[in-house]
């Protein structure tokens, strides 16, 4: 059996239980009132306006009555000096005409397959296959690396060696072995010939439903270059990308997209005709087209292809220059470049006005403050009467007041989380705590967060 090294860090698993382009000529489109933005003046006065036009030396704005004013960069504050240098009137008309544009619609003509994911408790799940079986996984940006559970592994016909490995999460540490995985498949996503690590994963765990039989962690995501969105509910891979380990950029394939079936065949490829009954497909790298009923199709491409239109395709295509930056900031999205650290993923706000360092997970249904650093930011904790489960077992926990916790402008008041010791498995010094809080999927759900590890950024929905 092949191994490989797995450093305790790197397995640490949080999931948590709790109680480029020329713009061109554009497709009209159904568009927004112009949002207006609030510009300030370098003595610090404030006024909403509309940005239409500039040179080299002045800009002009129009105001909410209609009246336009014209005035120098120096008469700005700083910040907007330089989002004046920056904007450009033809890419604003373009991203204007943009603004209804989902996430999904420009990911998959940019070569990414989609998946919707279903939330219980909120943990996000997606269907797959392992070794050829119909399977379902959590997606847990917070487990380093992909672990199945043991019972499922053997059921499916992975090979699966004896236990005398360790995995660590926040309830302790978990006996694991070292398994063959001939493959793992989500649509045309997928790895083959990998040696992971299985365990039971719901051990200790009360009332089990053992609804998983695997959990994808970071490093899954990133070799797939995932996109996580939680207002659209899904999730996107790009199957093309996986070989390519480096940061050599891919130029992304606009012609083609993923039409799936309801037998659960997938075809990559574009419309070329369509009728009330049937869609005639250019299938990529194929000379013969592809005819296919439309009750074939799942619901979800179904309604895509009554949708289509040549010109709503033309349309497309002209937005795949875009990035998932530029479609959410024009829906006041704030952006985060994330830290990595192994294959976690890290961004720095506040707690208590304190900095901290929050580890971006999915897999924790709540967010959850490390016990000590709760303390140090000065947090109400209680006793540890409470108790929260997952890999190892269970762990004691606190109820703790928190008065305010910030990411950017995403701000979170009065809210009562539960402390924990999140790093005594990992020696506890003071060395080893990398960061004071889980930022949980609770969060990230009530913000519509979006995940991108392509862009390597958190996306977050202040308001």
């Amino acid at each position: 059996m092949k191994t490989r090294n797995l450093s305790q860090f790197t397995l640490l698993l949080t999931f948590i239980i709790l109680f480029e382009s020329s713009f061109g000529q554009l497709i009209p489109r159904t568009t927004d009132k112009p949002e207006y933005r609030d510009f300030t003046s370098s003595g610090g006065k404030t006024i909403k306006a509309l940005l239409i036009d500039k040179t080299e030396d002045t800009l002009t704005l129009k105001l909410p009555n209609g009246k336009t004013a014209t005035l120098s960069y120096e008469k700005l504050s700083k910040e907007d000096q330089e989002y004046v240098k920056e904007w450009d009137k033809e890419k604003a008309l373009f991203l204007t005409q943009c603004k209804t544009l989902t996430i999904r619609e420009l990911l998959e003509i940019r070569g990414y397959e989609s998946f919707q994911f279903v939330i219980k408790g909120n943990h996000i799940f997606v269907e797959g296959e392992l070794n050829g079986n119909k399977s379902q996984f959590m997606i847990d940006t917070g487990a380093g690396s992909t672990v199945l559970h043991i019972e499922a592994a053997k059921a499916k016909g992975c090979k699966v060696g004896p236990l005398d490995q360790k995995i660590f999460g926040i309830g302790g540490e978990a006996p694991a072995a070292l398994t063959e995985v001939p493959e793992i498949r989500l649509g045309q996503a997928f790895i083959k010939d990998q040696v992971l690590l299985s365990a039971d994963m719901f051990k200790d765990i009360p009332g089990a439903r053992k609804e998983y039989d695997a959990i994808l962690g970071a490093e899954f995501m990133s070799k797939m270059r995932a996109v996580i969105s939680y207002k659209e509910g899904r999730i996107f891979f790009r199957p093309d990308l996986i070989e390519n380990d480096d940061e050599i950029e891919v130029p992304d394939v606009p012609e083609y997209r993923f039409f799936k079936t309801k037998d659960r065949k997938t075809y990559k490829g574009k419309i070329s005709k369509k009728n009330a009954t049937s869609i005639e497909l250019d299938i990529e790298d194929q000379k013969k087209n592809l005819t296919l009923p439309l009750g074939r199709l799942t619901d979800e491409d179904q309604k895509y292809v009554t949708d289509w239109s040549p010109q709503r395709e033309i349309f497309l295509r002209q937005c795949r220059g875009l990035t998932v930056k530029d479609i959410l900031e024009l829906r006041k999205y704030q952006s985060f470049e994330y830290k990595r650290l192994g294959n976690h993923i890290f961004v720095d706000g506040t707690l208590n006005k304190k900095d901290t360092r929050f580890m971006i997970d999915t897999g924790a249904g709540s967010s959850v403050l490390d016990a000590k650093w709760a303390k140090d930011t000065g947090c109400q904790v209680g006793p540890m009467d409470q108790v929260v489960y997952g890999i190892g077992g269970k762990a004691p926990a606190a109820i703790t007041q928190v008065p305010s916790l910030t990411m950017g402008k995403a701000k979170f008041e009065n809210r009562q989380l539960l402390s924990v010791d999140l790093f005594k498995q990992l020696g506890g010094g003071g060395g080893a705590r990398a960061y004071g809080a889980i930022f949980g999927a609770d969060f990230m759900r009530e913000t519509d967060a979006v995940i991108t590890y392509r862009e390597k950024k958190v996306f977050l929905q202040p308001d």
